[in-house]
C-alpha cells in the first residue's frame, strides 16, 4: 500500500469545518416537505404535449435532445433543481409525474425529456445504454463477480453507501444521478442518503487520522464495467477538496481492487473504512428518504453518499420493482 500513498504525493484534509445547506444533518430536516417538489398543472400539460410529440418521431428515448422536448414553463423550476442539487441539500423528489396517464414508454420519453432539460445525459454501461434499469436480475455479486455487468443494482441485496462510478467506469462519473420509480417492492428496497460534508466534519473532531487516510488512495475495481485496453483498477481517494469537496466511494470495488493488485487492506485501512461507514450509518446523520411510484429522486453523486436496503419481490414479472436511472453531467461543471 505504501507505493500508492508515495505515488500520490502528500494530500492533507481540507483544514476548516464545512458549514452551510451541504453539511447536513438527520436532525436538519423536519420531514419529506423539506425535499418533495411537486410538479404544477401546466408543467404536467407540457408533459404529455412533449411526450406526445416526442412519441411521434423516437422509438428510442435516449435519442432525444433538448430542443426534441419542449417545455417552456419548466426553465424555472429547473433552476430551482440545479440550485438544491449543486448549492443545496444535495437531493430533491419531484412527485406528480402520473405515470398512470403514460405507457411504459412513454414514461421513458418522459424521464428521458426531462434529463435533457436538466444536465447531458451519460452513458451507464459498456453498451452505451442512457436509461438503466435498476431490478433484480438474480444477479448473485459475490458469486459472479468479474463478469462485466454484474452489478448490486440488478440484485435483491442489500447496498450500503456508496456513489455510483466510483473508479469513473465508461470513463465517466455523473454529477447527478436520476431514479425512477416506475414500480416499488412488495417490501423494503428503503433509499437513505448522507452528506459527504457531514462526514467530513465529524471525522475532522472525532477521527482525523481516518480522514487523512481517506484523502490518500486506494485501489478501486472496474471490472464490473470495463472498457477494452483500460487498467482494471485505479487509484482513488475516497476524499478530494478542489474548491468543493468530492466523495467517491464502493466499498466493495475498494477491497477487490486491493485484492486484484495482491495489496489486501491493511488492519488501519480497514479500520478507516470500519469507522467511516459507522458514522454513515449513525440515525442522525443519514436521512431516510421514502419513494413512491411515480417519483423521480434526484442525487448529487458529487457529495452525497446512498444506500439500499434489500427488499421482497412480488411473484407476479409485472409487478417487480422496477426503477429507471439516469447519470447526469452538470452543464454548468
Amino acid at each position: 500500500m505504501q507505493g500508492i500513498k508515495e505515488r500520490s504525493g502528500a494530500i492533507h484534509p481540507h483544514p476548516k469545518r464545512f458549514d452551510g445547506p451541504q453539511a447536513w444533518t438527520a436532525r436538519d430536516f423536519s420531514g419529506a416537505s423539506d425535499w418533495l417538489l411537486l410538479l404544477s398543472e401546466e408543467i404536467r400539460r407540457e408533459l404529455k404535449s412533449a411526450v406526445a410529440h416526442a412519441r411521434q418521431y423516437f422509438a428510442d428515448a435516449a435519442m432525444l435532445a433538448r430542443e426534441d422536448f419542449p417545455l417552456p414553463s419548466f426553465g424555472l423550476m429547473a433552476a430551482e433543481l440545479q440550485k438544491r442539487l449543486r448549492n443545496g441539500s444535495g437531493f430533491v423528489v419531484l412527485r406528480d409525474l402520473a405515470l398512470d396517464d403514460y405507457s411504459e414508454d412513454e414514461a421513458r420519453l418522459l424521464y428521458a425529456g426531462l434529463g435533457t432539460h436538466l444536465g447531458t445525459i451519460l452513458p451507464q454501461n459498456l453498451r452505451g445504454d442512457k436509461l438503466y434499469s435498476v431490478r433484480d436480475e438474480g444477479i448473485r455479486v459475490e458469486a459472479e463477480y468479474g463478469r462485466t455487468g454484474v452489478r448490486f443494482s440488478k440484485s435483491s441485496a442489500a447496498f450500503d453507501f456508496h456513489t455510483d462510478s466510483p473508479s469513473r467506469v465508461a470513463g465517466h462519473t455523473p454529477d447527478v444521478i436520476g431514479l425512477l420509480a416506475l414500480r416499488t417492492a412488495k417490501a423494503g428496497g428503503e433509499s437513505a442518503l448522507v452528506s459527504g460534508y457531514a462526514l467530513h466534519n465529524i471525522l475532522s473532531e472525532e477521527r482525523p487520522d481516518v480522514l487523512r487516510r481517506l484523502y490518500q488512495p486506494f485501489w478501486v475495481d472496474r471490472r464490473a464495467e470495463l472498457p477494452p485496453g483500460e487498467e482494471p483498477v485505479l487509484p482513488v481517494p475516497v476524499f478530494t477538496f478542489d474548491g468543493q469537496l468530492t466523495v467517491r466511494y464502493l466499498r466493495f470495488y475498494i477491497t477487490k481492487g486491493q485484492e486484484w493488485k495482491a495489496e489486501p487492506l491493511s488492519s488501519e485501512d480497514i479500520e478507516a473504512l470500519d469507522v467511516f461507514e459507522e458514522v454513515m450509518r449513525r440515525p442522525d446523520v443519514a436521512v431516510k428518504v421514502p419513494v413512491e411510484r411515480g417519483d423521480l429522486q434526484l442525487v448529487s453523486n458529487t457529495f452525497l453518499l446512498h444506500s439500499r436496503t434489500s427488499y421482497e419481490d412480488y411473484a407476479e414479472p409485472e409487478r417487480k420493482r422496477h426503477y429507471l436511472r439516469l447519470w447526469l453531467a452538470d452543464r454548468a461543471g
